[in-house]
C-alpha cells in the first residue's frame, strides 16, 4: 500500500498513485461520495450504487485501498470502506475540495 505522508515533503510516485487512481470514473465516484459523507463515515461497499459484478468492485476497491485514499474496516464477513480525509488533507491541501467540487 502507497503511504500518505503529511508535510510538504510528498513523494512524487505517491502523488502519482494517487492520480492513476482517481482516473477511473468509478474509483472517483466512490471518493466523491465518501467526501460528501461525514469526517469519520464507514460506508459499506455495497452502498455507492455501482452497477458493476462484485470482482470488479473489490478491484476498485483495492486499488484505492493501495493507492492510500481509503481505508477497509473488516468486521466479521462485512467489509467498510473510509475515506483516510485527514492524512490526505495534511499531504495535499485542497485536493478534496477540488474533487468534490469538480465532480
Amino acid at each position: 500500500m502507497a503511504k500518505v505522508e503529511t508535510g510538504t515533503q510528498n513523494s512524487g510516485d505517491e502523488l502519482l498513485e494517487i492520480l492513476k487512481a482517481l482516473a477511473h470514473p468509478i474509483r472517483l465516484k466512490i471518493i466523491v461520495d465518501l467526501i460528501s459523507d461525514e469526517a469519520d463515515a464507514e460506508r459499506h461497499c455495497t452502498s455507492f450504487g455501482l452497477t458493476v459484478t462484485k470482482a470488479t468492485r473489490s478491484h476498485h476497491f483495492k486499488i484505492l485501498k493501495d493507492s492510500g485514499l481509503i481505508t477497509h474496516v473488516d468486521r466479521g464477513n462485512r467489509s467498510f470502506a473510509k475515506l483516510r480525509r485527514e492524512e490526505l488533507e495534511a499531504a495535499y491541501p485542497g485536493l478534496l475540495n477540488m474533487l468534490k467540487s469538480s465532480y
